[in-house]
C-alpha cells in the first residue's frame, strides 16, 4: 500500500516511529544559540558590553528645591524661615549660588551591576527685569551635581584625576539643566518656565566610566558596584537681572 493512500492518522503515527531513536524516545532537534549572543561582546560591537542584554532596575530618586529673592525674609512673621532661598544682588551684578546636600540617598551594594543611570528633570520658574537704563543680559544657569561617595574611593593610592588628589572616598559629576541668555531692553521684564527631561546615554556612572576616565581597574570597577553607593544632590548655578526664581530638580535613578 502506498503511503500516499493512507489515513492521515496512520502517516502521522508511521512518522513517529520513525523519528523515535533506538532508546525509543523522540529525537529532539538540537539549536544553537545565535553567534552574536555566545561570543564575547566589546565596546566596538554594541557601544557598553557590560551592560548589554540586561533589563532595568528603578533605585530611587532625589529632588531639592531653592528660591532666588531679593529678600529671603519670611513671607509673614508666622512663617518659617526661608533656608533655601538666596539672596540676589542688586542689578546688573550677578549672583552666582551653591546649595550641596539637597538630598541624599545610598544604594545598598550590588544595587545595579554596572551602570546609573538617570532621568533628571529641572522645573524652574524666572522672572527677569532690566532696571538699568540700558540693553543688558538677563541670565540663568542651573547645575544640578551629585557626589558619588564609596568605599572603594578611599584607597589613598587612588588619585582622581580631575584634581589630581586622592578621591577621597568620593567624587563629583555634574549635569547642566538649563542654561539660558536674554538680552532685555530699560525697563523690560519676562517670565520664563522651564521644564523638560534629560535622560541617559553614558549615565552618570559606568563601568566604562570608572575605569577610562577615573583610572581604577576593572576589578576595582566592578567591586566599585558591589559596595553601596551613596548620592549626595546640589545645585549650582548664576543668576543676572533676576528678579525671582523658584527652582526644583529631581532626578530618578535606574541600574542595570
Amino acid at each position: 500500500m502506498r503511503p500516499s493512500s493512507l489515513a492521515p492518522a496512520t502517516r502521522l503515527f508511521l512518522a513517529v516511529l520513525v523519528a523515535l531513536g533506538a532508546t525509543g524516545t523522540l529525537a529532539a532537534p538540537t539549536r544553537s544559540a545565535p553567534p552574536s549572543l555566545t561570543a564575547e561582546l566589546t565596546d566596538d560591537d554594541v557601544g557598553d558590553a557590560a551592560s548589554f542584554g540586561r533589563g532595568a532596575n528603578w533605585l530611587g530618586l532625589v529632588s531639592g528645591f531653592i528660591e532666588l529673592d531679593a529678600d529671603c525674609s519670611p513671607i509673614t512673621p508666622t512663617d518659617p524661615p526661608r533656608t533655601n532661598c538666596v539672596v540676589l544682588n542688586p542689578a546688573p551684578a550677578a549672583t552666582s549660588f551653591d546649595r550641596p546636600d539637597l538630598d541624599v540617598i545610598t544604594l545598598p551594594g550590588k544595587s545595579t551591576k554596572s551602570l546609573l543611570c538617570h532621568w533628571q528633570t529641572p522645573i524652574a520658574n524666572v522672572i527677569s527685569r532690566n532696571t538699568t537704563g540700558a540693553n543688558a543680559n538677563a541670565r540663568i544657569s542651573i547645575r544640578p551635581y551629585y557626589r558619588i561617595e564609596s568605599e572603594v574611593l578611599a584607597d589613598p593610592t587612588l588619585i582622581n584625576p580631575v584634581t589630581g588628589l586622592p578621591f577621597a572616598g568620593s567624587f563629583e559629576q555634574s549635569l547642566t539643566a538649563i542654561n539660558d541668555l536674554q538680552t532685555l531692553s530699560p525697563g523690560h521684564s519676562q517670565s520664563r518656565l522651564y521644564t523638560f527631561t534629560r535622560t541617559c546615554i553614558g549615565g552618570v556612572i559606568s563601568r566604562s566610566f570608572l575605569v577610562q576616565s577615573l583610572g581604577l581597574t576593572d576589578e576595582q570597577a566592578k567591586q566599585f558596584f558591589r559596595k553601596p553607593i551613596t548620592i549626595r544632590y546640589g545645585l549650582r548655578g548664576t543668576a543676572q537681572l533676576v528678579e525671582f526664581a523658584t527652582i526644583n530638580v529631581g532626578t530618578r535613578f535606574l541600574g542595570d
